[in-house]
């Protein structure tokens, strides 16, 4: 609780005062807007107390309080078994029972009201709880009672509007119940609806399985007929996607399951985020037999590595060994450095034509096409294409074609 100094001298902030030798202000304190405030209380709590003092979080210090009314939290004292002390911005104290905020308590992880004073008469964890920017709801105005559970669901309504169209945190979702159209589920003490679309990376076709989970989503909407949140667990995917796609390694074995089939290959869940295609020309012959005879079903289990990631973030994936593929490559350069070899036209993309030279397989990119003036659309799949390593660039061999002699 912050007691003021009865010899304090408060004529040296009046008449305009901009600061001096005796008064540092406190540079770490952001005003509404980007104005610049000189503000000189460097307490953990300064920025807080100025967020309410200035209304940007919407917490109006007035001397008298109305039932509805949100409060900021300034600082938790008096810590007994079942009892705290909270005071309020504007430094109104009052005492809390904690036995009437079980939910409370149960949002930040603690089963029961004795572990919640344990942990909180430690002031380091005061402190991170205070950072939270904690309010208290105004149920009664004469005398004045609050409640803390809902001045959280207040705060957490206001962060979950925010995030719909700036959308930077993830929250764990458990999902309690479903539907034919999705789940409900419970975030941060709120419920909210996930639909069955938003649910997953790929299609689900057991919902009940789902029930009773925890899924990490970010908050897509708020629907105001439902007055409701929805989630979405694929927001989140897409949010963290591209950092974890850099994590994948090349090297490494992984283990998913099957989700469904085309004419091309397989689709392969893993990771609970990244979804791959195993082609069939990089399947093992087992796999291409059983494929073949579309013996593979949503939920199989399969090993596999990581071909490539595409720049668009598609994975690509195989069943060849990186370490035995790369001896093949360094004994493929080692004989064929300069030589003229053919190859076969695997595929013709934008940016090029994919060729194998037996089990080597690499790109003779479009630009080699056009310095021979070369139309790429004269060519088709299986054709024969003479070409010479040039180099091996990102994990990939690329050709050039041989120089032609005009007559």
């Amino acid at each position: 609780m912050i007691q003021p100094e009865n010899d304090f001298n408060w004529e040296l902030y009046e008449d305009g005062y901009q600061g001096g030798h005796k008064l540092i202000h406190n540079p770490k304190i952001k005003g509404p807007d980007g104005i610049k405030e000189k503000v000189f209380c460097r307490e953990d709590y300064s920025q807080r107390l100025y967020d309410a003092y200035a209304g940007q979080k919407n917490q109006v210090i007035k001397k008298d309080l109305n039932r509805g009314d949100t409060v900021l939290i300034t600082d938790i004292f008096n810590i007994k078994d079942t009892e705290i002390d909270i005071e309020l911005s504007g430094g109104l104290s009052l005492t809390i029972d904690l036995n009437r905020e079980k939910r409370f308590i149960q949002v930040f992880g603690f089963e029961t009201v004795e572990d919640f004073t344990r942990s909180i008469s430690s002031s380091e964890y005061r402190k991170i709880l205070l950072k939270e920017n904690l309010t208290a709801y105004v149920i009664e105005s004469m005398p004045v009672k609050v409640s803390l559970w809902q001045g959280y669901l207040v705060g957490i309504r206001q962060e979950f509007m925010e995030q719909i169209s700036n959308p930077s945190k993830a929250y764990n979702a458990k999902i309690i119940e479903a539907n034919k159209g999705g789940f409900f589920v419970e975030v941060q003490g709120l419920e909210a609806f996930m639909p069955g679309s938003l649910a997953a990376a790929n299609k689900i076709s057991d919902f009940q399985s789902f029930v009773g989970k925890e899924v990490i989503v970010m908050v897509e909407d708020f629907l105001q007929d439902m007055n409701s949140f929805i989630v979405s667990h694929k927001k989140y995917i897409a949010h963290i996607l591209p950092q974890k796609i850099r994590e994948l390694d090349l090297m490494k074995g992984y283990q998913g399951y099957v989700t469904g089939a085309s004419k091309y290959g397989i689709f392969i869940e893993f990771g609970e985020i990244f979804t791959g295609l195993l082609h069939v020309s990089k399947m093992e012959e087992e796999t291409k037999n059983k494929f073949k005879a579309r013996m593979y079903k949503p939920g199989d289990e399969i090993e596999f590595y990581i071909g490539e990631v595409t720049k668009d973030n598609r994975i690509i994936l195989t069943e060849e060994d990186p370490h035995i593929k790369l001896q093949k490559i360094q004994k493929f350069i080692f004989e064929n450095q300069d030589k003229i070899v053919e190859s076969e036209i695997a595929a013709i993309m934008k940016f090029g034509v994919i060729v194998n030279v037996g089990e080597i397989t690499g790109l003779v990119p479009l630009k080699e096409f056009k310095k021979q003036r070369i139309f790429i659309n004269n060519f088709v799949v299986n054709d024969k294409l003479n070409v010479i390593f040039d180099e091996f660039k990102d994990d990939k061999l690329v050709f050039r074609l041989p120089q032609t002699t005009e007559e």
